[in-house]
């Protein structure tokens, strides 16, 4: 069983070659998550304003086969995949004519924004949500940086307040434009994939630091890919996400 959500996608949300930008794909996928939570259990705002929780993302997996173009219909559909110990697994989807166009897993989180403890999912009742399996994925869910990658540092700003959200750091999903922006020629390449590991918040007005690696060969990071780029990001100078991108020649 999982939850749906439909949409359009809007003249906005794509780039130059008319195809649906990476964060605004991540914000879909996310915002169906939230609608499940308003229609099955309770709101986001009221689990962190009156339950004093904060669901937090550790990873990203995601899968796109094809682009979903500008005003194309799309249904997004999300469930919740059983956990263990703090670890608070969701299916994505996103399915344009009948064909799935993208697909992610995340892992989430549950903290006690009073305490900063961790939850534990059998604490936590998610027995209202609609349920499915781990989606299968042709990429790893799990990844680390090698010693041997080679970085420069290609972006240097401070996290302002259109990049934060309720809970007062970047929203997971900005860190999807702060990578795309710093591709080499990025209008000549399709994102086949996107791997990013959450390792520590990125809070407002912190400096916010970006590194990127060389292309290489994407070996088994992403098969369908041409070439792999490998990123790390710095907040008041702790890491704080690091990312593979698998990039195909358009």
């Amino acid at each position: 069983m999982k939850f749906k959500e439909h949409y359009n996608i809007r003249s906005y949300e794509v780039d130059l070659n008319g195809a649906i930008k990476p964060m605004q794909l991540m914000q879909l996928m996310q915002e169906s998550g939230e609608r499940q939570m308003r229609a099955e259990a309770m709101s986001y705002d009221d689990l962190y304003i009156k339950e004093h929780k904060s669901f937090v993302v550790s990873r990203m997996n995601i899968e796109i086969f094809e682009p979903a173009q500008k005003y194309s219909d799309v249904d997004v559909e999300t469930w919740v995949i059983q956990g263990k110990a703090a670890s608070f697994p969701r299916g994505y989807e996103m399915i344009k004519e009948g064909r799935v166009i993208a697909r992610a897993l995340g892992v989430w989180a549950l903290v006690n924004t009073e305490t900063g403890k961790l939850i534990l999912n059998k604490d936590y009742d998610m027995s209202s949500y609609s349920r499915d399996e781990t989606p299968k994925l042709s990429i790893p869910k799990r990844f680390r940086l090698s010693k041997e990658l080679e970085f420069k540092e290609v972006e240097r700003t401070v996290v302002n307040r259109s990049m934060i959200d309720i809970n007062g750091h970047m929203n997971n999903t900005v860190y999807a434009t702060k990578l795309y922006d710093n591709i080499p020629e990025a209008e000549k390449y399709f994102i086949t994939s996107m791997n990013l590991r959450y390792v520590h918040e990125a809070p407002f007005e912190s400096e916010f630091v970006v590194y990127t690696s060389r292309a290489v060969e994407p070996g088994d990071m992403d098969p369908r890919a041409d070439k792999l780029i490998y990123f790390y990001t710095e907040a008041d100078g702790e890491t704080n996400i690091e990312a593979a991108i698998g990039l195909k020649s358009i």
